[in-house]
């Protein structure tokens, strides 16, 4: 199940790096360590497959599935998708417009060196 909804995060992410590739001055993007823009762009091509191909009906007499559409674990992956955007639209769009706060992120070093985001509310006393 894990396969198909980590397919389409690294589209999205091979997306992002190729079009930092073309506006590299803008963002001000330089890397220490960074893949080519043809790994990128392959990367991107590949994971555009692996998102599109399940969606192809298999040949007759060749579904894994005997009762089950063949496209369902696509279906399920981009539920699971949705859900977590559903889950973040809620958590930290909704509430606070509700609550009359906003969310702050706050980075936090521990005493051995690791950091670490803490989101703490902050009330608009205005």
């Amino acid at each position: 199940m894990i396969s198909y909804p980590l397919a389409i995060v690294n589209a999205f992410v091979a997306a992002g790096l190729v079009y930092l590739y073309f506006n590299r001055q803008k963002y001000h993007w330089y890397p220490p360590a960074r893949a080519t823009l043809p790994v990128a762009i392959f990367f991107l091509i590949s994971n555009i497959y692996l998102v599109v191909a399940p969606f192809v009906p298999p040949s007759h007499g060749q579904n894994v599935y005997k009762s089950l559409p063949y496209y369902l674990h696509c279906v399920v992956g981009m539920g699971i998708i949705a859900a977590g955007g559903v889950y973040w639209l809620i958590w930290a769009q909704i509430i606070p417009r509700i609550g009359g706060y906003k969310l702050d992120r706050q980075v936090i070093v521990q005493e051995d060196g690791w950091s670490r985001n803490v989101f703490v509310r902050r009330y608009d006393r205005s």
